[in-house]
């Protein structure tokens, strides 16, 4: 579950631009950046393959994992590896490298919203010492459409919504930005990587 630095060379910079803005500089200022083409295509289809064959059950919350269906109703499995480890380790790596953040190990969990699941409003840094320092997801939504719902509510202002697209990448601060997973109306698949320090 919790992923040891491994050697690995990032293949991309959080220093490319997004509408003139460093994603590290967006990182820093709104708490989060957007990336659409995280990983090569056959990576992506190798998660999606790998996903379909995990056994989930219903999520918990807090360090406890508690069952609480008025806060989460999604389905999760935490995985050991995954074919998108090694796009998780470079990610590690140039956050370090560009932001200077110190992450040392992340624990990935793959999340599957069935119709009408949510996850209400929430930070991912629970209260404690060693804490989630930034959180990564990566969708896995073959031919998403906006009907499908399952938006990501990023609560900066203003608010963001960012449409769970396949091979779209999320990162923001764990426990700086609130956010929410709207309800779901198709299903919708997404890996998220916890990165500590």
């Amino acid at each position: 579950m919790k992923h040891a630095p491994t050697p690995a060379r990032p293949e991309r910079s959080a220093k490319r631009r997004v509408e003139g803005v460093t994603e590290v500089e967006q990182l820093g200022e709104r708490g989060f950046f957007v990336r659409d083409a995280f990983a090569p295509a056959d990576l992506i289809e190798a998660a999606l393959k790998h996903a379909h064959t995990q056994p989930l059950t219903p999520a918990g919350i807090q360090r406890g994992a508690i069952k609480s269906p008025d806060v989460r109703t999604d389905l999760t499995a935490w995985l050991d590896d995954a074919p998108l480890t090694p796009a998780f380790e470079a990610l590690r790596q140039e956050l370090n490298h560009t932001a200077y953040l110190g992450l040392t190990r992340f624990d990935l969990q793959l999340a599957r919203y069935e119709p009408g699941a949510r996850y209400v409003r929430h930070r991912d840094a629970f209260p404690g010492s060693d804490n989630r320092r930034v959180t990564a997801i990566v969708y896995l939504n073959v031919a998403w459409r906006k009907e499908h719902g399952g938006l990501l509510r990023l609560h900066v202002e203003p608010p963001v919504d960012v449409e769970p697209v396949l091979n779209r990448l999320v990162v923001f601060l764990s426990d700086r930005v609130e956010h929410e997973v709207l309800p779901a109306h198709a299903p919708r698949l997404a890996l998220t990587a916890w990165f500590y320090a």
